[in-house]
């Protein structure tokens, strides 16, 4: 009985994998500002375990690896691109587990009112939005530049509700100075401020 069962099981199974709903359902393609939890098991033990957040450029710093691109990328094809050279230069057979943080889309961190202040800032992360703030208030809110950061080059990156994404150049040395205005952020507003090229 408990045979005929598993085979039940099984049959239900794979009528649910082949049928239309199933099929046409398109993986989860990931973008800037997603969050995602890393994982890297090899040789029995658990060799890294940590959160990494898609920059306004569409990377991620991945362990062993340094910056990598994932942004238009699916789990399942990040995940093969990173296993390749850890298996080749670092591990033997190891086991990569990618997930995404928050399965909500992109779109609906705009609703929740949240900012995003990214790059060489001494607290990056997720902040509340409100109204009035501009990207030196959110950059002073994140702890202010880190060291070896490059102000003038920093950029927001915003979506709109259509999905259309703009970048907005901003140099905060000249905005703190006032020689250049400031930009007031908007719900969803990604700021970023690169390293320093010296």
């Amino acid at each position: 009985m408990k045979s005929l069962a598993v085979k039940a099981l099984a049959l239900i199974a794979m009528l649910a994998m082949t049928s239309p709903a199933f099929s046409q359902q398109k993986p989860y393609i990931i973008g800037v500002g997603d969050i995602l939890s890393v994982a890297i098991f090899a040789g029995g033990t658990t060799q890294e375990a940590l959160n990494v957040e898609v920059s306004s450029e569409g990377t991620i710093s991945f362990p062993f690896l340094g910056e990598i691109k994932a942004e238009g990328l699916s789990v399942t094809q990040l995940t093969a691109m990173v296993t390749r050279p850890l298996a080749e230069d670092y591990f033997v057979n190891p086991q990569v587990f990618i997930s995404v943080g928050d399965q909500k889309s992109r779109e609906a961190n705009i609703t929740h009112h949240k900012i995003y202040v990214l790059g060489k800032i001494n607290s990056p992360g997720i902040y509340d939005f409100r109204e009035g703030l501009t990207a030196l208030d959110a950059c002073i809110l994140a702890g202010g530049f880190a060291q070896y950061a490059a102000p003038n080059r920093s950029t927001i990156t915003r979506r709109e509700a259509q999905g259309k994404q703009e970048t907005i150049k901003i140099n905060l040395n000249r905005v703190k100075k006032g020689k250049d205005k400031d930009v007031p952020l908007k719900p969803g507003d990604r700021i970023y401020v690169p390293e320093s090229w010296l």
